[in-house]
């Protein structure tokens, strides 16, 4: 693995050392928005689409092309999943239409998985509605140890479509200058944070794993502690990888950073899941991860 203390902006590691504090970008810029919410169904079907190409060689392949499998079936359920109910999470799984939903999801993906996947799926549809509630509100407390891992990602799956539909149809509220560690409209952790292109070129976004937001923050400054003193860039490849792991020496949390400048097809939730073995590495190194993917969620 490899170790690049120079921050993503570029900067020569003598200034590297002596970081001056990042300043975000004038809100009366044209192109810069607190708050980004992608179209759903696009969103969902270039997942599956950046899932699909990565798993080719993976040693994960079959579990890649089981997440692309999910985030079509999304892509698919978006105008069902409507907006008109209330954007909290408590409220909304108390719906019935929650349910209907995941019984939708359960009956396209069953004739697409391998027989044990299909298992655990007939085993959740068959769950009693109020088990299948209790697991959900499980889940969105961030109990992950309540919920079996092997349907946890399926019910996710569905608990995040309804809560980024329902942000989606609420107004968005005001920003102020604070940025945030965790999601400004559920509150949830980021998957990992992206830098983007085009007329947001260079700017910073995290990616919230729970309603598919973004949301802005500097870059070259912790995600989670907002510490810019003590930051490495950890790679397999070189200092110019697509995906690193932004490690922090000051509250020892780390996020990967994704860069659409190296790679524009790259994408949130697929490379951050399809670099599961540099976890494993930079954990080793003494660090916890300060965020999580919908597809691999803490045990």
């Amino acid at each position: 693995m490899s170790q690049h203390p120079t921050p993503p902006d570029g900067l020569p590691s003598g200034e590297a050392s002596r970081p001056s504090p990042p300043s975000p970008p004038s809100p009366s810029s044209p192109h810069f928005a607190p708050l980004i919410q992608p179209d759903l169904a696009g969103l969902y079907s270039r997942r599956a689409a950046r899932l699909r190409t990565l798993a080719e060689g993976h040693d994960q392949a079959d579990y890649l092309r089981l997440a692309a499998r999910v985030a079509e079936v999304q892509a698919s359920l978006v105008p069902e999943a409507g907006g008109s109910g209330p954007p909290g999470a408590g409220a909304m799984l108390q719906q019935r239409h929650w349910g209907i939903l995941l019984d939708r999801l359960i009956e396209r993906l069953a004739p697409d998985v391998p027989a044990p996947v299909a298992t655990h799926l007939a085993a959740l549809r068959d769950l009693a509605d109020a088990e299948r509630l209790y697991m959900a509100q499980a889940l969105n407390m961030g109990r992950f140890d309540a919920v079996p891992a092997a349907i946890a990602p399926f019910l996710w799956a569905m608990l995040s479509l309804q809560r980024a539909s329902a942000v989606r149809a609420a107004p968005v509220p005001g920003s102020g200058p604070a940025e945030h560690a965790s999601c400004p409209l559920c509150g949830s952790a980021p998957v990992a944070s992206l830098i983007l292109t085009g007329d947001r070129q260079g700017m910073r976004y995290l990616h919230c794993a729970l309603c598919e937001s973004a949301w802005h923050m500097v870059r070259a400054k912790c995600t989670n502690c907002g510490a810019a003193a003590d930051l490495d860039y950890l790679s397999f490849d070189t200092a110019d990888a697509t995906v690193r792991a932004e490690s922090c020496g000051v509250c020892h949390g780390y996020l990967k950073v994704i860069s659409l400048e190296r790679d524009p097809q790259a994408e949130a939730v697929a490379d951050d899941l399809a670099t599961l073995t540099l976890d494993h590495a930079v954990m080793e190194e003494g660090y916890q991860r300060t965020g999580f993917n919908p597809f691999a969620l803490p045990a």
